[in-house]
């Protein structure tokens, strides 16, 4: 599971990569967000590759449904992520795996590891370099026929966790490696077994995690509180 995570600079995530560096080049022009406590139904930054033209776009992170009839999230299915696992089959996701996939820029991501019946510990997930980087995501963007008006969405792909997420969630987000990015955002590039093969769990030696504030928890509170470290019970 994914249900929280962290973006501090667009423009440092794309500079950090040759191939998104091209927004840059290219003047591209980009959603600026800061969030410490990024959540679902908020308004996020994607990166997506449409009508072949590498670009970023403001989406709800709940995946609408092609056949919702107000264009908002059915908050009874938890489409804000999917799982690697049943993405290619999916009533939901699928048609959107063949097609139309999209780049998640992070710097972290919150998981809760129990540690006992009634307490869970917030953990903040990064990069042993600090360094930010992509989820995998599919996205869908759904259009009212009477107003065309066009409400993108997304969610963020999820696989089994490596050696250091097991012992805090039985689950991980995916996070791409650069190499593979031109790859999954191509739309014409439609071998689902091959992309499958894309979706496994980033090296835990990559990878670092520490507690955080339970202030966390509560999807409402932002500031540089929610991902600093705090001692471990």
């Amino acid at each position: 599971m994914c249900g929280r995570y962290i973006i501090l600079s667009c423009r440092k995530v794309f500079a950090t990569t040759e191939f998104l560096a091209q927004l840059e080049k290219q003047k591209i022009p980009y959603l600026e967000v800061k969030r410490f406590n990024a959540s679902p139904t908020q308004k996020l930054p994607i990166v997506v590759n449409r009508e072949n033209t590498l670009q970023t776009m403001e989406a709800t992170w709940w995946m609408i449904p092609p056949w919702s009839k107000d264009g908002k999230p059915d908050l009874k299915f938890a489409s804000f992520n999917a799982r690697a696992e049943g993405v290619a089959e999916s009533k939901l996701f699928s048609r959107y795996f063949k097609s139309r996939r999209c780049l998640v820029p992070a710097d972290g991501f919150y998981e809760w590891k129990k540690i006992s019946d009634k307490e869970k510990q917030p953990m903040c997930i990064r990069m042993k370099d600090e360094k930010p980087f992509f989820f995998s995501g599919v996205y869908s963007i759904w259009k009212n026929k009477e107003t065309e008006e066009e409400i993108p969405s997304f969610s963020i792909i999820t696989t089994t966790p490596n050696k250091l997420m097991s012992e805090i969630h039985n689950r991980m987000p995916v996070i791409l490696p650069e190499k593979h990015f031109e790859q999954w955002l191509d739309p014409n590039y439609n071998d689902t077994d091959a992309l499958k093969k894309l979706l496994v769990p980033c090296p835990a030696k990559n990878m670092k995690a520490y507690p955080v504030s339970k202030y966390v928890s509560n999807s409402r509170n932002e500031g540089e509180e929610c991902m600093k470290p705090i001692e471990e019970k």
